[in-house]
This record gives structure tokens, sequence and C-alpha cells, in this order.
């Protein structure tokens, strides 16, 4: 059986079985090792390699497969962001024993996680603190990284920094780290009040050995060469969490109302089920699930024909424009509905639903802790200037 059609059959029983306890995983606190090693195990971190070892899905696929993964648990889909990620950059690489390397360990099972962003400086910025210090004929990486989302759960760590000294002195290097290498320490330490079990946290970096087999490029900033944008995705990708959240939500949602007995003396209907105030409180959040997951896929069809003349080499800069527009309208839209439809589901449980011991707030505050990776009204802020003075969308790493 091919990779494809075993990851397509098994789909359905591993997402029920994630799915199964992820609101008491939520609740008490318990990290999802198991799961996302069930994926890994199972060929799903390898979805998009494009080699024999995978079955080469499209941006579309994988996007589908990430709506249906954070309806079952939102923590275990966020945890894989900067891993498949790290696919895509693989499968843009040349031939040779760089790529070969790499493809062989996601083909394996093997998971990476990310230490890109950093607490200095502007959100977004494409500088870095975090410094590789050219020594002896290989480098010392230092510094210290945040919000590496994923990296408790990974094998490897990719980390970015600016080179100082040598033949590379200013240029930006991405480097791969074992997470066990000497010098690299992974904490656990986002206290956030969503997405609480995602391995977000401190990853610091004290003077790690780096020997050239580490790095997998080099790129001058300066440079006005026309270079993939990976932004679209990796924006993308946050609201694919919280569509599937949404989808979530109307689970919960029409559960509740099927199960409820007890109504208000002043209700419309003696019956919750048959309240049509209730059941249009359901009816807007089934809608605003499922177009968000339209909006979604839309989008990443719009990504996708952007990677994939990419992956040979050919940068359309035209075809990315599109791409990261696509990626901000959603987040735009979907952001909006999202929380607005988490904050409704109460609506349908009444008081009783407020309790803890129910976790439903669990989704409005995976959703708004996902909003806040970058503000709303700066993204709907640059789509008008785009529009209204054709002003470019900023160059940093949210567009």
């Amino acid at each position: 059986m091919s990779v494809l059609s075993r990851v397509v059959a098994d789909r359905s029983a591993i997402l029920s079985e994630i799915g199964a306890d992820a609101a008491v995983r939520e609740l008490t606190g318990i990290d999802p090792h198991a799961q996302v090693r069930l994926l890994s195990e199972n060929g799903y971190t390898a979805l998009t390699l494009d080699d024999d070892s995978g079955p080469g899905a499209g941006t579309p696929e994988l996007f589908g497969f990430l709506i249906d993964l954070a309806r079952a648990d939102p923590i275990v889909a966020h945890i894989l962001r900067a891993h498949y990620w790290f696919v895509e950059q693989i499968r843009r690489f040349p031939d040779g024993p760089v790529r070969d390397r790499w493809v062989a360990e996601i083909a394996a099972g093997k998971v990476f996680g990310n230490a890109t962003s950093e607490r200095t400086g502007s959100a977004g910025s494409l500088s870095f603190q975090t410094e590789l210090e050219a020594v002896d004929g290989g480098w010392l990486l230092t510094g210290t990284k945040f919000y590496s989302t994923g990296t408790a759960f990974s094998d490897y760590v990719s980390v970015t920094a600016t080179v100082r000294g040598g033949e590379f002195d200013g240029k930006v290097a991405r480097i791969v780290l074992p997470v066990d290498r000497d010098g690299v320490t992974v904490v656990d330490d986002w206290d956030g009040i969503g997405q609480n079990r995602t391995g977000t946290g401190t990853t610091t970096l004290d003077r790690v050995p780096v020997s050239a087999d580490d790095v997998l490029a080099f790129t001058d900033p300066a440079s006005a060469a026309p270079l993939a944008n990976d932004g679209p995705f990796l924006q993308l990708y946050l609201q694919a969490l919280i569509t599937g959240i949404l989808l979530s939500v109307g689970d919960d949602a029409t559960t509740l109302l099927r199960s409820r007995t007890r109504t208000f003396d002043h209700a419309p209907v003696d019956s919750p089920r048959h309240d049509p105030v209730l059941l249009g409180t359901v009816g807007e959040i089934d809608a605003a699930a499922h177009v968000a997951r339209a909006a979604v896929l839309d989008a990443a069809r719009t990504i996708e024909e952007a990677f994939a003349p990419a992956r040979s080499g050919v940068i359309d800069p035209d075809l990315f424009i599109k791409a990261s527009v696509a990626a901000a309208r959603v987040k735009v839209h979907v952001d909006r509905v999202g929380l607005r439809a988490a904050a409704d589901l109460f609506d349908v449980g009444g008081a009783s639903s407020a309790s803890r011991t129910t976790n439903l707030d669990r989704h409005w505050r995976n959703i708004r802790t996902v909003t806040l990776h970058n503000p709303t009204s700066y993204k709907a802020i640059a789509l008008g200037d785009l529009l209204v003075n054709d002003t470019p969308l900023p160059a940093n790493g949210y567009f």
C-alpha cells in the first residue's frame, strides 16, 4: 500500500483517537506527546514529502488535513506548524546530499521545531540578536529564542541567527540541530490562556557547537534577489487552526442543544432543542465554521500556485504577493467570526455551560490566543492601504 493510500485509510481512526481525550488533556494540562508520535509513526508528518517516502500532498490537501486535525485537537495541530514549514523548505531544495539527508529524517518520522522569534526588536523583523560566531573552522551559536512552538515535542530545532565573522559575516543562517545537542535548552514556559500545551516557550543556545552539516542555508538580508515567501503559509496555518476549532464549537453546540431539557420560564418554547433562538445560534456557528473552511482552502490553493514553481527553482514574486493577500483576507474575516462563534456557544448551553468542568471556554481561549499572533487590525489596514493607495504589503514575517 502506498504512503498516500495508508494515511488516507487510517485518517478517520487516527483523528478519532487524537480527539477522544483532547478536552481532558487541555483541562488537566497533559502534554500530547503520544498523539504527536501517533501521527509521525503513521506517516502524517511526511504527508507533503514528495519523494518515494511520501505522498507529496499539496498545500490544499495539507490544510484540509490540518483543519480536521485542529477539530480533533488544536494543540496537536499547532505543535506541527514549524514542522510542515520545514518540510516545505526541504521540498524546494535542489537534489543533493543536503536534501537527501533531511528527506530521510522526515520520512523516518522525525519532527522539527523552531527557534526563530526573539523578544527583542520589532515583532516580525528579519534581523536577529542570536549570533553564529565563526570559530576555528566551525561556529558557536549563542542566543535566546521565544515562541518556540513545537520544539518541546521535536527531534530537531531549526534556528535563525546572524553570522559574525568569517566568509559569511552579516548573513542570516538557518541551522538545524538535534534538540539534545550540548548547549541547547528547551523550556516549555508558555503560560498563555489558550494553546497552552503546544511546547511554546524559551530555547536557550549557549555556545552550541555548529558544523557545516548543521547549516541549511545562508541568506543575505540585503539581497534584492527574489525568494520564496513562507509568510502566507505560516499565517494561513493559524487560520486553519481557528477553523478546526470552529468546527469543534459547532460539534459542541449541537451536542449541547440536543441534551438540554431545562429552559427559562419566558422562553419562546418549552423544549430547548426546538427553540428558534437557539437553533438560529447553532446555525450561525455552523455557517461561520464552514465558510471559514472554504476560505482557508481557497487561499491554500493560491499559496500552492506560488509554491509549485518555486519547488522547481522558479520564484514568481507576483504569485507570492497574491498568496500574501489571500492569507491576510482570510485572517481579517476568520478572526472576527471565530471569536464571536466561540462566545455564542455559551448562549446555546445556558448558565451550566459556564461550569469549569465542561471546559467549553477552551474554544474561545484557544481562538483568542491564535488571533494574537499578529494584530487583525494591522492586517486590515495593510489590505486597505494596498487597495486604495497601491502601498506594498509590509516586507516581514507576517505577510
